[in-house]
């Protein structure tokens, strides 16, 4: 019992001694808990929100690439034409929508030495499924240059009717359609008769259509009554 009096008593001795340090250390120590405790949670909002705008940062660039990659793809898109004519290998040619006229000539291998370049608007933009036309020298355009333009126009690919015998068409200005109306002459025959002229020039005589694969004497007899030179 005396035992514990004592200590007590030795205890309170020492507070009394030393009050002001023990209060001084309990102040520090409670000071540096507290400041040490904000630091933490500041440093964890502030990883957190520098996660948040990189995700955030990350995202809208994806999203950007997306709709970039939209872009390129639509930008892309193919059209595709009919060259015929007079250029130098008329076909079917692909290209970007919106292209023009002149580079869908060049990629044709460029105007034949017969065509008619007065008769083309090179600057016109062309569409898909258009046939695209190079008139001859001497051919008259179906219609007006300033509303036609190579005489791009979207035909239908058969003729609308026959040339009843008799009623002869200038083998050197005629046209597919034209040449498409005479019995005997389908959509491939009318083409190969049409690249021979760009590809030799006017015809001088209609035998020459024997030079034609397919043409032999008895289909040329027949062709004669429909067709002719010059006027």
């Amino acid at each position: 019992m005396k035992g514990g009096i004592g200590m007590l008593e030795q205890l309170r001795d020492f507070w009394e001694e030393h009050r002001s340090l023990l209060v001084v250390s309990f102040i520090l120590i409670s000071g540096g808990f507290l400041i040490g405790s904000n630091l933490y949670n500041n440093s964890r909002k502030s990883t957190t929100s520098q996660f948040g705008v990189a995700k955030s940062s990350m995202s809208a660039s994806t999203r950007s690439k997306a709709v970039q990659s939209t872009a390129a793809t639509s930008h892309s898109a193919l059209v595709s034409v009919d060259v015929k004519g007079a250029v130098k290998n008329p076909g079917v040619y692909h290209a970007q929508e919106g292209a023009r006229v002149n580079e869908i000539i060049t990629a044709a291998g460029g105007f034949a030495a017969t065509a008619d370049q007065n008769q083309v608007n090179l600057a016109l933009k062309i569409k898909d499924q258009q046939i695209i036309y190079v008139p001859f020298r001497g051919e008259i355009a179906s219609k007006p240059v300033t509303t036609v333009a190579a005489n791009i126009s979207e035909q239908a690919g058969s003729a609308a009717g026959t040339v009843t015998e008799g009623t002869k068409i200038d083998l050197n200005q005629a046209k597919k359609e034209d040449l498409l109306k005479i019995p005997g002459i389908g959509d491939k025959k009318a083409e190969q008769i049409l690249a021979y002229r760009t590809e030799h020039g006017n015809f001088n005589q209609l035998d020459e259509l024997k030079n034609i694969s397919g043409i032999g004497d008895k289909i040329l007899v027949k062709l004669k009554s429909y067709l002719k030179i010059g006027s």
